[in-house]
Order: structure tokens, then C-alpha cells, then sequence
């Protein structure tokens, strides 16, 4: 009986070794997990749940940032998704429950927010060779001691090694600029161009004297009786002296700027002809008689027309509130020429310049596709674009057309021109009267000129009167400058000008799926207008309308057919991907506001521009942790 029983008990000891008991245990992959604010963090854990059914969460967090509940059965390695929602720290923990066992495992989630400092990764791509040098960045070069002792202005900068401009590009630009509207046309004495554009209304508010703008051109002629008591000492950058008075070589020639001079101010003296403002007018002969003249000389002539001191120039006593530049010149923008534009604009100086007589896109002609000019094109009698004059141009003013030309002084007597160099001392005129008025910003001058003007199917026609009153109200208007070439998946900004004395709040509607802001809104002065083309945009002509305070423009974007490129991609251990457009034969790049973690860069020769990796077109990859410098990605 005992050896039963003993037998019994080793037999039951043997069948409890085999019954296996329940086991529940639970780890983390890291106590500390980083995102950004609106990421996902992803926490690693790994749970064995043996001979029972277990149930995984997470407690600690703000609502909407805890992560579903789990169920687990035997051993899985889990990722649980945290929805990082709301900046901050918090110290949670993940819990295992399961057949009456509990587990839990601390950790910390430190939630960045979406204006932390910016993580970065940064490198180069190369197509097709390993060893490829780095490519240089571009170098702007400062105008060293010894700069060109060629002469600029006449006699004044004859010495070697001067400088006078310290510009920041390599020499001098020296393109030819020529005058505007200085062809000869039948005589027509009556001066339809004032009524047109409402000056006699607007002389009862205001006349513009004491105000004094400089008149670029060809220099005057200071005994004309329509100049007379109009004329402040000026400056002569041809001969290089101070007498600006434009000599008598041709009985051909026009006497451009007497005529400009006398648009804009001849005496109200009971003689000959009446002009838009009683302005004085600073004469400074840029131009030779036939109207040519070159674009160094220009500069030198913003900066002393504004009063800025110009070595080697005397000073200037008598500094323009507004500069009118009857004349232009085929190209860009200069650097240095918008860098004096900035001066003299810094200075509270507005500059008017003529469109152009080219019956082409005012912003292929310099100085008037310049930042911060006003640019003006010309219509006829009837207040249509004449046909001449280039187009697009933010105003419109009288500049004659067919047989109609605009009265101004000549030698000996008067004679009818048109041109855009017509128009433009219209506009000059109408912010002498302005300015006249009393202390305003440029922008505040700007915004009531273009806020009162008449609203045409060809552009904005001058209305001095309405400027006047706009004025008053605190006009408002928006100017986009430039056009914008994209091409689908590309971004770039032109700027706004808000010409309003105070921020105003600017609505921004893009066509095309096309997105567009503004940067800052509500805005004042200038303003950036950024559009993004999203990958798929087709090829095309795009338009984006800004409206602010009863103001409207018109921002032209032309989305361009994809060529050949380099496109590179880096996304985060969560999935969140970034892409970057380089040349087909790659290049630098800089991927920026990236958030702490690993990345997984592809680079790829894109030869359809389809934005998509295509199975025979070249790649190269790499790995990399925020931040980091000196990638390098080989397509090949």
C-alpha cells in the first residue's frame, strides 16, 4: 500500500512540471521618445503574454494623444503610433493587464513645437560620378581699388582707382539708355492731355509748389518763357560740369527735356502753355541731344537727385522729393541700379519712369521693371493704350498717339510729341501735388495715386483729382512686381507692394489648384507673394488675385512644362517624406524644418519630369540622422 501511494505522489509531482502557469511580462524599446508638434512618435514595446489573453495601453496623456488599446496573445514586438498632438512633456507609462496580473513601463514624450529650432540635413548630389568636386557657390565680387578710370559723367571721375559708387558687382553696368517719345509730330497746340487726366479739378485742392522733382534727360533750356522762375541750379553728367543746359547741335533735335520739364511744370506766367503742377523742376542733362546716354551716369544721378553726397560731385542743395526718368533701356534690373533705386527710395524719394515705346512688356525694359519705380505707359485723347507703348504697366497716362501729340517747350517757341517720356511727368506732376499737401510716406503717395486712378480694359488711367481725394481717405492699392515661372512641384515669391498708410488685411485666391499667401498679412509696404505649383500642375498660364481695402492686382504665374532634374526625397522613420528639385546634373542642397530621427534619402535622375521613379532611371540612396552636413548621394 505504501509503494502505491509513493508511486501515486511521483506521478502527480511529474504532471506538475509539465503545467505551464501563466506569465505576462512587458518591455520598451526607449524610455524617451522626441516628435514634433502634429507627428506621430512611435514607441517600441515588446510583450509576452503566455497562457492567458492580455490587453496593452497607454495612460498619462492628454486626450486625443492616447494611442487605441491592444489585444495580445503570446510574444509580440509592437509598435504603438502616439499621435503628438500638443506641444509639451508628460511622463506616461504602457500598461499589460491579463489574467489578473498588471504591468507597467514608464516613459517620457517630449513634444516638440512647430517653432523649436529647425533641423537640417545637407549635402550634394552627383549624377554619374562618385568623385565629382563640390560645386562652387557663386562669389560676388566687390569693385577693388583701381576700378576703371574710364570717365563717368563727363569730366567727373577721370581719376584712376575713385570707386564713386562702391558697387557691390564686378565694374560699372554701362548699357545705353535712350529718351522716350522724342519723334516729331504735326503741331496740335490744345492740351487735351490735362483734362483727360482731371488737372484743372485738381488744382483748386493743390498746385504742387515747393515741391521739387528732378527731371533726367537731356538738359533744358533755361531761357524758354515757359521755364522761366521754374528752374532750380542743376547738374550736367555729360560735360561734367553744373550747367545743364542742353546745347543746340541739330535743327532736328527734339529738346526732349525742355519738353518733359514743361509737361510737368511751365509757369502759370500768361504765356505759352500750362503745366500739370508748379513743381520746381532740377534739371540734370543725363542724355546727349540725340537721347542717348548710359546707365553708369544713371546712378550717379539717383544718388545726387535724392541729395545723397557722391564723391567728386558737388553737393546738392535743392534735393528732389520725386525723380522723373523719361527714358529706358532693354534688360533686367541691374544690382547696382537697384541698389541706388533702394538708396533714393530709403530716402523717402519716389521714382517715375517712362514704360517704353516698344509695343512689348514694360518689365523687359529698365528702369522701370525696377523694385519700388512707378512705371507708367501712355494713351491717346481717347484714353486708349496708345499704340506704341509698352504694356502692362502699373499706370497709364497721356503720352498722344496717331496725330496726337502732347504741347510741350522747344526751342523758340512749342511743339506736339508722344511718347511714354510724355507720360511720365504727368505722373510726377500729380505726387508733386500730392506731396504738396503735406508729409506723407511713399507708399501712403503711391497707394492714393494708383487707389484714385480710373480702372480701363488696358491698365489704370491717372486721375489727379481722385488722387487727391484718395488721398484724403487713405487710399490703398497693391502692385505685384514681376512675373512668376514655376514648374510643377516648384515654389517662388514675387513681391507686393501694400502702398497703404496702414497694415491692411490682403485676401489671396489662386486659379488652377495653384497655392498662394502672402507674407506678412495683414501687410504694409513691401510684401512677399508666395505660390507653390503642386506636382501634376499642368502646363500653363496661371493667375493669383490679391484684394485688400478695396484694392485689387494680379499676380501672373506661368507653369512650365517639366525638363530633365534631379529629385531628391528624405523621410523620417514615420513615414513623413520630403522632396527637393535640383538640376539634372544635381548639385547642393539644404532640406530644412526636419524633426529629430533617422532618414532615408533617395536621390533620382527625374529624365520625364514626371516627378515619379521610373525603373530605368538612375538612383542613389543614403541614410543620415538630423542634423547633418556633408551628404553625399551618387545617381548613377
Amino acid at each position: 500500500m505504501r509503494r502505491t501511494w509513493s508511486l501515486l505522489f511521483s506521478l502527480l509531482l511529474l504532471t506538475g512540471c509539465a503545467l505551464e502557469a501563466p506569465l505576462l511580462r512587458l518591455s520598451l524599446g526607449q524610455e524617451k521618445v522626441r516628435a514634433r508638434e502634429g507627428e506621430t512618435a512611435t514607441l517600441p514595446a515588446r510583450v509576452e503574454a503566455r497562457g492567458l489573453r492580455a490587453r496593452l495601453f497607454v495612460e498619462g496623456l492628454p486626450p486625443g494623444m492616447t494611442p487605441p488599446p491592444l489585444e495580445v496573445e503570446g510574444k509580440e514586438e509592437l509598435s504603438l503610433a502616439i499621435p503628438a498632438r500638443e506641444a509639451g512633456t508628460w511622463e506616461a507609462r504602457v500598461v499589460a493587464e491579463g489574467g489578473g496580473m498588471r504591468r507597467e513601463a514608464p516613459f517620457r514624450l517630449v513634444v516638440e513645437s512647430a517653432s523649436s529650432q529647425d533641423l537640417y540635413l545637407e549635402g550634394a548630389v552627383y549624377v554619374g560620378e562618385a568623385e565629382a568636386a563640390p560645386q562652387a557657390a557663386g562669389v560676388l565680387r566687390y569693385c577693388p581699388t583701381g576700378c576703371s578710370g574710364r570717365p563717368l559723367g563727363g569730366g567727373w571721375y577721370r581719376a584712376e582707382g575713385l570707386q564713386p559708387l562702391a558697387s557691390r558687382t564686378e565694374g560699372l553696368p554701362d548699357r545705353p539708355v535712350r529718351a522716350q517719345g522724342g519723334e516729331a509730330e504735326p503741331l496740335f497746340p490744345e492740351e487735351w492731355n490735362l483734362p483727360l487726366a482731371r488737372f484743372p479739378e485738381a488744382w483748386a485742392e493743390a498746385t504742387g509748389a515747393g515741391v521739387v522733382v528732378a527731371v533726367v534727360d537731356t538738359g533744358v533750356l533755361p531761357g524758354h518763357p515757359d521755364l522761366e522762375g521754374v528752374l532750380l541750379p542743376g547738374l550736367d553728367l555729360v560735360d561734367g560740369d553744373t550747367d545743364p543746359t542742353e546745347p543746340v547741335v541739330s535743327p532736328l533735335q527734339t529738346f526732349h527735356g525742355s519738353h518733359v520739364s514743361g509737361v510737368l511744370a511751365a509757369a502759370w506766367n500768361g504765356v505759352g502753355m500750362a503745366g500739370a503742377s508748379q513743381a520746381q523742376v532740377l534739371p540734370i542733362r543725363l542724355l546727349t541731344p540725340e537721347g542717348t546716354g548710359r546707365e553708369s551716369d544713371l546712378l550717379l544721378a539717383l544718388r545726387w537727385a535724392a541729395g545723397i553726397p557722391v564723391p567728386g560731385l558737388p553737393p546738392n542743395p535743392h534735393p528732389a522729393q520725386v525723380v522723373n526718368l523719361s527714358l529706358s533701356g532693354e534688360g533686367p534690373c541691374s544690382p547696382a541700379l537697384q541698389e541706388a533705386l533702394d538708396e533714393v527710395r530709403a530716402r523717402g524719394v519716389l521714382v517715375v519712369a517712362a514704360a517704353g515705346n516698344y509695343g512689348r512688356d514694360y518689365r523687359d525694359y529698365f528702369p522701370g521693371n525696377c523694385r519700388g519705380v512707378l512705371t507708367v505707359g501712355a494713351v491717346g485723347p481717347e484714353g486708349r493704350l496708345a499704340s506704341y507703348s509698352n504694356r502692362s504697366a502699373p499706370l497709364l497716362a497721356p503720352g498722344g498717339d496717331g496725330a496726337s501729340g502732347v504741347l510741350g517747350p522747344t526751342l523758340g517757341g512749342h511743339r506736339l510729341l508722344k511718347g511714354t517720356s510724355q507720360a511720365a511727368p504727368h505722373v510726377s506732376a500729380a505726387l508733386a501735388l500730392l506731396r504738396s499737401r503735406g508729409a506723407a510716406s511713399p507708399e501712403a503717395l503711391e497707394g492714393a495715386l494708383l487707389a484714385g486712378s480710373r480702372s480701363t480694359p488696358e491698365g489704370r488711367l491717372l486721375d489727379a483729382f481722385a488722387a487727391l481725394k484718395a488721398l484724403e481717405g487713405g487710399g490703398v492699392a497693391l502692385r505685384v512686381e514681376g512675373r512668376l515661372a514655376l514648374k510643377p512641384g516648384e515654389e517662388g515669391s514675387l513681391p507686393v507692394e501694400v502702398l497703404s498708410p496702414y497694415p491692411v488685411p490682403v485676401r489671396v485666391a489662386a486659379e488652377g489648384g495653384l497655392a498662394a499667401y502672402l507674407a506678412p498679412n495683414p501687410a504694409q509696404g513691401t510684401a512677399y507673394l508666395r505660390v507653390r505649383a503642386p506636382t501634376g500642375t499642368a502646363p500653363g498660364a496661371y493667375r493669383v488675385r490679391l484684394e485688400g481695402g478695396g484694392a485689387w492686382a494680379t499676380a501672373e504665374v506661368q507653369v512650365e512644362a517639366l525638363p530633365a532634374r534631379v529629385v531628391l526625397s528624405a523621410c523620417s522613420e514615420g513615414g513623413v517624406c520630403r522632396s527637393f528639385v535640383l538640376p539634372p546634373e544635381g548639385g547642393p542642397f539644404r532640406l530644412e524644418g526636419l524633426s529629430p530621427g533617422t532618414y532615408r534619402l533617395l536621390a533620382f535622375l527625374d529624365r520625364d519630369g514626371d516627378g515619379a521613379l521610373d525603373p530605368e532611371e538612375p538612383r542613389g540612396e543614403a541614410e543620415a540622422v538630423a542634423p547633418a552636413r556633408g551628404l553625399v548621394l551618387v545617381v548613377r
